[in-house]
């Protein structure tokens, strides 16, 4: 029914649009007649008049005729497409449609692998053997990685990477021995027969005694203090919780300790074992700001090791072929030289070796590794060669 209405509605413009190119072919022809002729063809005019009248009219009505028409077939095209969209959309939509466990779309970084450490692994532990003169009881380890070439023998010239980890983090490595322009670093293998140990570590640790807290201390002139340089591992200023740069205002009751000579300071401090000494201390001292917190303590005296300066160098050791053979580079641990540390590596293995203080760096430290510190070190089995 509704088309019916449609199709009728739009009837009249047709009859309109003749009828108007008809009046345009008479005011046409009227136009082209001769001036003599105006007066006989006046009804004409009038007649053209009144028809150009009724032209406008049929012409407003067939305007809205027509805007009703195209409005209504808008809307009625409107309706179909929506209709057809909703469609479409709702089709799509489930071809589309994720499961609830389905990640997002898009890349993904591919993690490093996790680095192994000694908890994950089958610990064993190396045989006892003589360091510095006295009986060890012998390393932990486990092996991260199990090589598959050349196993390394008594005699026969190892090459190494080694990383030393503190607390998780690695503070050494010959990944990273040397640094070069631009924070660029190179790695530097190391060289070194295996077998046997250095002379240095087969002898016994000589270190000297003294009854005090077991603190090194220096006055700064320009600060005006006495400051604490280092501890001894378990003295009794260790025990206390002094730390390097700590401030010494007050010794048994002495102060203004930066204008006495280091002679009497040291004085103060020594004495036999078992008495007593009052300190009080800034810790951090003036470079922790002027809200430092100060403390007294009373420590009693111990007899305690003084620290030797650190070698520049590290340990006289066979090696060469142009590595890095101990001499230069990162300060190797002697736990690296220990033949049962690293028996039974094959080349391309990894080793993780559980390093007391004493294997380590000792009383002495190195560089983040603060003295009688036990550390982690990691040993990769480069290349085998047998001695020559």
């Amino acid at each position: 029914m509704m088309t019916t209405l449609a199709m009728v509605g739009c009837t009249p413009s047709t009859a309109a649009v003749a009828r108007r190119r008809s009046s345009v072919r008479t005011r046409t022809r009227r136009r082209s007649f001769p001036d003599d002729d105006i007066k006989t063809l006046s009804s004409v005019d009038t007649n053209a008049t009144a028809t150009e009248e009724e032209e406008e009219e049929e012409d407003k009505e067939e305007h809205s005729l027509n805007n009703k028409t195209s409005r209504r077939a808008f809307f009625e095209a409107s309706v179909v497409s929506s209709s057809a969209l909703a469609f479409v959309l709702s089709s799509t939509t489930s071809l589309f449609t994720f499961p609830p466990s389905a990640f997002a779309i898009g890349f993904q970084k591919e993690l490093k692998p996790k680095r192994a450490s000694l908890s994950d692994l089958n610990l064993q532990t190396s045989i006892p053997f003589q360091f510095r003169g006295e009986e060890h009881a012998g390393v932990q380890f486990g092996d991260s990685r199990v090589g598959d070439g050349k196993e390394i023998k008594s005699g026969s010239l190892a090459t190494i990477h080694f990383d030393v980890k503190l607390r998780g983090l690695t503070v050494l490595s010959t990944r990273t021995a040397r640094t070069l322009g631009g924070n660029r670093t190179v790695s530097e293998p190391m060289q070194f027969s295996y077998g046997k140990l250095p002379t240095e570590y087969s002898k016994a640790l000589k270190r000297k005694t003294v009854n005090g807290i077991g603190a090194e201390v220096r006055i700064d002139p320009e600060l005006g203090e006495l400051y604490v340089v280092k501890v001894s591992p378990d003295g009794p200023a260790a025990k206390a919780g002094f730390k390097a740069n700590d401030v010494i205002l007050e010794i048994d009751g002495t102060k203004d300790l930066a204008n006495l000579p280091i002679q009497e300071i040291g004085a103060l401090l020594l004495g036999p074992v078992e008495t007593t000494v009052d300190v009080t201390v800034q810790k951090g001292g003036s470079r922790a700001g002027p809200n430092s917190p100060v403390e007294k303590y009373t420590l009693t005296r111990e007899a305690t090791m003084i620290v030797p300066k650190k070698q520049t160098a590290n340990a006289n050791v066979e090696g060469g072929g142009g590595l890095f053979n101990g001499e230069t580079g990162p300060a190797i641990p002697p736990v690296v030289y220990v033949p049962g540390a690293l028996e039974g590596m094959k080349v391309g293995g990894r080793r993780i070796i559980k390093t007391p203080a004493d294997l380590g760096y000792a009383d002495q430290g190195e560089g983040e590794i603060p003295p009688g510190s036990e550390i982690i070190v990691e040993v990769e089995l480069l290349d085998v060669k047998d001695a020559a």
